[in-house]
């Protein structure tokens, strides 16, 4: 049920990371996690990129990402969107990117399996 996600992790300054283009999930201010299969270009020249064949994903519906929140997650998403969040749902850290019309959950892949289930004993 979840695919392994393509992506970048990279480590620079924050103003480098501002520009990255493609979907960035900004894990701390010097630090993001860049989905595509094509490492970034960076504009610091001390920037840490590779690649990070580590993380797990599905893309769900907003109605049924809600159905899942509501069972699963006690702290409110943040609003407008698009926009990057992080924290427990299910008891495993999970990394969202939640856009109008679809949800992103992000697992490292030790967890794939964990949220996988927990996405199946949803209603």
């Amino acid at each position: 049920m979840l695919d392994r996600l393509a992506a970048a992790r990279v480590v620079a300054r924050p103003d480098a990371l501002d520009g990255l283009p493609g979907l960035v999930l900004r894990l701390a201010p010097d630090e993001a996690l860049v989905l595509g299969t094509e490492l970034p270009h960076v504009a610091d020249p001390h920037a840490i990129v590779t690649n990070d064949a580590s993380w797990r994903g599905v893309w769900l519906e907003p109605d049924r990402a809600e159905l899942f929140f509501a069972a699963e997650c006690d702290w409110p998403r943040p609003t407008p969107r698009p926009v990057f969040a992080q924290g427990m749902i299910a008891h495993l850290p999970v990394k969202l990117w939640l856009e109008d019309d679809r949800v992103l959950l992000a697992v490292p892949h030790v967890f794939a399996a964990d949220l996988a289930e927990r996405l199946e004993a949803t209603p």
